[in-house]
Order: C-alpha cells, then structure tokens, then sequence
C-alpha cells in the first residue's frame, strides 16, 4: 500500500520521516500563521535530505486562521481527506496524550473508517508515535545516531510573527522547548518558555486539577527543575 506522511517540519515531524524509512511528504499551505517559515524550513530540509516533498496550496484555511495560532477546527480531517487521493496509508503525526477533536487515536480510527467507506477501498490514517512522547521522540532520534544540528533545523512555533525565531510564548514553543531540554538540547528562543505567564495562570492550575495526562506533568516538571523553576 502507498504511503504518505503529513509533513509540518516539526520536532515530531522531522523525526517520523526517519522513522517511517523515508516515505513520500506533502505539506499543505493552508494560508495559517507562520506558514512562510513552515514552507521554508520544509525546502531546506527535503533539499538537505532527499525528500519526495509535496507542496500543495490546494487548501486555503486562512479564513479561519487567528494570530494566536489557534486550532482550525476539523483541519486534520480535510489533510486526510485530500491526502487519501494520493495514498492508503496517511501518516499524521500524533503523540502520547494528545487529545484534540481530530488527532487521537479514536479519530484517527474514525476518519480510516469514513475515508475507506466513501473511497471504496482501504485508508489508514494513523501515527507512528502515539506510544511515545515528543521527549521520548527526541530520545529516540538521538539514539538512532541522527544528528543534532539537522533537529534544531525543525520549526514548531504557532505565532512567529514575520521573524524567523521560535517566540517561546506559545503552546508549541513550551512542548519544543520541553522536549529538547529532557535531552539535555540547547535551543535558540525570544524569550524563555519557562518564564511565559500562561504557565502560572493555565497550565499549573490544569495539571493540578488533573487536566494533564500524569507524563506530561512529569515531563513539564523535569524540564523546569532544569532552570531552578519547578513548581
């Protein structure tokens, strides 16, 4: 069965292409924020490393796209749908615990199920990683003998603005920034995700409640102990 992955060049993303033994790419330009330097990040790499890449632009959710790089509703969904004209298998990177609408495992079955119904024959959407989390994806790449350097050529931030720099004031910045440290990674931030105000008024009060699958407390506070600033 042909395979394609959902690329994003993103610290999980990167890595699932290693992972899945180098499978063909697409990546979709959605018109969301930071795409320019999503795209960018994808060319250098595919170029780097001899990537089948795809870039469509046949989907344009910038309507729905906010500066805040919120989550565009059922975005997942119509990657799978377009991406089933190309492949059986579709590779849309998940992690442990993530529990959106449309990336877990549940709805990943879902979205198989629908697709092969109206497509007449088998889809699979799935991840590679939804027993790992991105610490212990990065623990795997490192392991694998992959080099550093390339890894921290990955972008995963939802609000850069019009520089190229991870902002270390978003969600995707404070999982990067949590994953590279657990692996004893430097990485280059605006400002320090361990200092962004959303963890005091956000997510110490949802992991006390219970909001938070136990690893990634776990994690999050290995990571802070590291700059003297666990909770």
């Amino acid at each position: 069965m042909s395979e394609i992955l959902l690329f994003s060049a993103g610290l999980d993303s990167f890595p699932a292409w290693h992972y899945l033994g180098n499978p063909r790419t697409l990546y979709f330009d959605s018109g969301h924020f930071g795409r320019q330097q999503e795209i960018d990040t994808v060319r250098v790499l595919a170029a780097a490393h001899g990537m089948d890449l795809e870039i469509s632009n046949e989907l344009d959710l910038s309507g729905r796209a906010t500066p805040q790089g919120d989550l565009i509703p059922f975005r997942n969904v119509l990657f799978a749908m377009l991406a089933a004209f190309r492949a059986e298998v579709i590779w849309c990177v998940g992690v442990k615990g993530d529990h959106t609408a449309d990336k877990s495992p549940e709805a990943f079955a879902r979205m198989s199920e629908m697709l092969s119904t109206f497509a007449g024959r088998p889809i699979r959407v799935d991840s590679p990683f939804w027993d790992m989390t991105k610490s212990e994806i990065v623990a795997w790449y490192l392991k694998a003998g992959l080099p550093v350097d390339d890894l921290l050529q990955t972008f995963s931030c939802a609000t850069p603005g019009t520089a190229f720099t991870h902002c270390g004031r978003c969600p995707s910045c404070l999982r990067r920034w949590i994953a590279l440290t657990n692996n004893d990674i430097t990485s280059h931030f605006a400002s320090p995700p361990w200092t962004w105000d959303r963890i005091r008024t956000y997510y110490l009060p949802a992991m006390a409640s219970g909001g938070y699958p136990p690893h990634r407390v776990e994690e999050f506070r290995r990571a802070m102990a590291t700059v003297g600033a666990t909770p």
